[in-house]
This record gives structure tokens, C-alpha cells and sequence, in this order.
């Protein structure tokens, strides 16, 4: 009976074995295809710029997730360029190869490990992923939300509170690779690239969460080598800086008084550099109110303030820096097009702004699957007429204004097959004598429309 049960429980042993072995990982595949056509009028508000023009953009995404289990997964994204028809590799005769004026060559855009520690609910994620920092109002943050090579660690403390902590190599272009060259001898290669020249960033966050009511308190700290030369308008031009910059702030949320939702933002940057006129500080405020309560829509009121530069930035520049952020709202002059490439700035609005404006979002229309969106918004500057300008069209003074309203149409098809539609108008008011250089032209439109399968 002994050698019996001894021989039960090797062969359980070795079916067992045998069953994992076979156990393939579980591989799904998603993404979409996006094809838009937008007219433009006057998108650079010049009269003598001739911005009146039409293209046709497209582009295509390719996700690949290989679940081992529950605890263990690895995610595989392909993203093409935004080509335009007509040129590169979306030209005729082409066979998707590329140009920068066009690449229909799928390149990797995520590509991570995400797994939970055994025995633990401590989360780790690894690789090529969004590195986003928390933002209620808006529909992203404007300091930090882009893809980075990137850990983050996350860990629960209790129901309601957690740990995040991680590191981001936000930039390299570290001729050697390594970024550990000797610090004090800030190297010239023959291609004029310096060495140590490279952006970390160590990010804490606290994610919050109670009934009614959640927050997430953050702070990031960037680190940059001797030479760091940004990508980016965070240190725009900087060449033999040894930089360092930090951001805090948190996002709130409060569902207490159903169907108002309160939202908010604080946050604050600053950016030391070697000379005082690379220095930048400054901050951001916003609040917004969504009313839930209709069957048929939400209403979401919302004012944004962000300061700007209040001199000829001889000391620095008191606007917030900035890494790479996605935010807007509306769906024209800040970004927030549905489709590609259909508004002015993409997320990338030069700080020094306040705003304040009125969504009426996910209207229900005539018909089944006929939905509707409408934005109006009053943006005036904060930059200080004195201040050195940024590019006529983004930047905006004390003496600049602009009204938006945006009407947006989605029909879906199918569930997966989606029509949009969009229209915006922007009434500028920018001041003659503070651009004196430019000819200026105060309306701007834009008519979009698009395809969107989603698989």
C-alpha cells in the first residue's frame, strides 16, 4: 500500500508537470486603424502665411498582450507614423517604406513587463509604457504624459492607500551610451553631441482613494547630466548645463454631492539651471464642475490658470516646465481633436494662460449610436507683453485673447466602426503692436471628418 501511494503521488507529480508544460500563455490582439481628412483655415492666424489647405492622415496601431496567468503579462504595441496621403511611404507606388515626410512602417510604441510580486498584491511594471503624472481637469497632465522607458512599483498600504514609486529615463543622447562619462569633462563629439547628456526622473506618488472623495500627491525630481540638451521646452536650447528640476502637486476628485463631481489640479515646477536665464518656475491651478444627472449628457464647467512670464526673462521664466505633456480641452486651439492631427497645438500649448469654458459632452442625438460633443472657451495670456515672445500663434500675452467653439459629431457604424465629424471656429484677438512683425489675422476653422475601427 506504501509503494502504492508513493507511486499515486509521483505520477500526480509528473501529469502535473506534464499539464504546465503544455499550458500555453493566452495571446490577444488589439488596436485600430484611424483615417481623417481636415481642412484647415488660418491655423497660424497670418494673413500672409496662406494656411488654407486640406490633407488626408492615417494611421494604424497594433497592441499584442501574452498573459501567462493573472499575475504575469507582457504587452507588445506597433504604432505607424501619421502619414499623409501623397507622401513617403503613402505616396503612390510606395510600398510603405520611409521618409520623414511619411513612414507607414509600424515602429514599437509600448513594449513592458507587467507582473505582480508572488504571494504579494506589490505590482511591478517594466519597459516602454505611459509615464503619466495625475490630472483631473483636462484630459491629460500638461507636465508628464508620454511614453518613456520606465519601473514602476506600486503597493497597497491599506483599502484606501497605496505607494507608487519609480524611475524614468526620460532622454538620452549620450554618445557613448553609458551617461557615467566623467561629469567634469563635458566632451564635444565630432557630431557635436555632448556627453552625459540625458534627463532621469524619480518619481513618489500616493494614490488615495475613499468613498466619494480621491487624490493622488506626487513628486517628481529630474536629474539631468553636465551637458543635457533638451528635446523639449523644458530647457529649450540649453547646451552645457548641469540641470536639475523637481514638480509636486496632487489632483482631487469629490462625488460626495452625486451628480456634481468636483475636480481640481495644483501643480508646481521649478528648473535649476547654470545661468539664471535658463531658470524657470511657476505653477498651475485649475477647477471644474461635471453634472451627471441628465440621461442624455453631461455638463462639465471648468477654469484653468496658469502663470507666465512677467518680464524680459533676464532671471528666468516664470512658467511651468515642462517634459511632455498630452492636456487640452475643448478640441481646437488646446488639442483634443478626436481623430489625428484635426487642432492647433496637440497638447503642447505654450504655458502663460488662464481659461475658462463650458462642455456639454456625450450628447444623445436623434438616433441610436448618434452621440454629440460642444465646447465654448475664453483663453486670454499671462505672459507679460515685456517677456521674450514665443512663435506668434501658440504664444499668448497679457494682450492676447481668443474665443473657441467646437461642435463634434460621432456615429458608430458598428461597435467597433466609428464616423466622426468635427467643426470648430477660433476668434483671436492678437494685439498688433505687441507683434508688430506679424500680419495678423484673427479667424480660424477647421472642418474634420474620419473613420475609426477599433479591434
Amino acid at each position: 500500500m506504501k509503494r502504492l501511494s508513493l507511486l499515486a503521488i509521483a505520477l500526480v507529480m509528473v501529469l502535473g508537470m506534464a499539464v504546465s508544460a503544455s499550458a500555453a500563455p493566452e495571446v490577444s490582439i488589439s488596436g485600430n486603424l484611424l483615417v481623417n481628412a481636415v481642412w484647415m483655415d488660418n491655423w497660424n492666424f497670418d494673413k500672409d502665411a496662406g494656411s488654407k489647405n486640406m490633407r488626408i492622415l492615417e494611421r494604424a496601431d497594433l497592441y499584442f498582450t501574452v498573459t501567462a496567468n493573472e499575475n504575469l503579462k507582457g504587452v507588445l504595441g506597433l504604432r505607424s507614423d501619421k502619414g499623409n496621403w501623397g507622401q513617403g511611404g503613402f505616396a503612390l507606388g510606395q510600398s510603405g517604406g520611409g521618409s520623414s515626410m511619411g513612414n507607414a512602417v509600424l515602429n514599437i510604441r509600448d513594449a513592458y513587463i507587467d507582473f505582480n510580486w508572488p504571494g504579494t498584491d506589490v505590482n511591478v511594471k517594466g519597459g516602454i509604457f505611459t509615464v503619466a503624472l495625475p490630472q483631473s481637469v483636462g484630459s491629460a497632465s500638461m507636465v508628464l504624459a508620454e511614453r518613456a522607458g520606465a519601473v514602476m512599483v506600486t503597493a497597497p498600504v491599506t483599502d484606501n492607500v497605496s505607494v507608487l514609486a519609480g524611475y524614468t529615463r526620460l532622454f538620452d543622447n549620450d554618445p557613448n551610451g553609458s551617461g557615467n562619462d566623467d561629469p567634469t569633462k563635458g566632451t564635444v563629439t565630432s557630431g557635436g553631441v555632448y556627453d552625459n547628456n540625458y534627463l532621469d526622473g524619480y518619481l513618489v506618488a500616493l494614490p488615495l482613494s475613499f468613498e466619494g472623495v480621491s487624490a493622488t500627491p506626487f513628486f517628481l525630481y529630474g536629474n539631468g547630466g553636465l551637458n543635457y540638451v533638451s528635446q523639449d521646452t523644458v530647457t529649450s536650447g540649453l547646451k552645457g548645463q548641469d540641470v536639475s528640476a523637481y514638480w509636486v502637486g496632487s489632483n482631487f476628485t469629490m462625488s460626495l454631492f452625486d451628480p456634481f463631481i468636483v475636480k481640481a489640479d495644483v501643480n508646481y515646477g521649478k528648473l535649476d539651471a547654470e545661468t539664471d536665464t535658463n531658470d524657470a518656475s511657476g505653477w498651475l491651478f485649475d477647477l471644474g464642475l461635471d453634472y451627471t444627472g441628465f440621461d442624455f449628457m453631461t455638463v462639465s464647467a471648468f477654469f484653468v490658470y496658469t502663470t507666465g512670464s512677467d518680464d524680459d526673462n533676464s532671471d528666468g521664466v516664470e512658467t511651468m516646465p515642462i517634459l511632455d505633456g498630452d492636456w487640452a480641452v475643448g478640441s481646437f486651439w488646446f488639442g483634443g481633436g478626436s481623430i489625428t492631427s484635426d487642432d492647433i497645438n496637440g497638447g503642447d500649448t505654450p504655458l502663460g494662460f488662464w481659461t475658462l469654458g463650458l462642455s456639454l459632452t456625450d450628447i444623445q442625438s436623434f438616433a441610436e449610436g448618434l452621440t454629440h460633443d460642444f465646447h465654448v472657451l475664453y483663453v486670454k495670456g499671462t505672459n507679460d507683453k515685456r517677456a521674450t515672445l514665443g512663435t506668434y500663434g501658440k504664444y499668448l500675452t497679457e494682450k492676447d485673447s481668443l474665443w473657441e467653439v467646437d461642435f463634434n459629431t460621432a456615429y458608430a457604424v458598428y461597435d467597433e466602426l466609428t464616423l466622426y465629424g468635427q467643426l470648430g471656429y477660433i476668434n483671436s484677438d492678437f494685439d498688433q503692436d505687441v507683434w508688430t512683425a506679424q500680419n495678423v489675422e484673427d479667424d480660424a476653422w477647421k472642418i474634420a471628418t474620419g473613420v475609426v475601427y477599433k479591434f
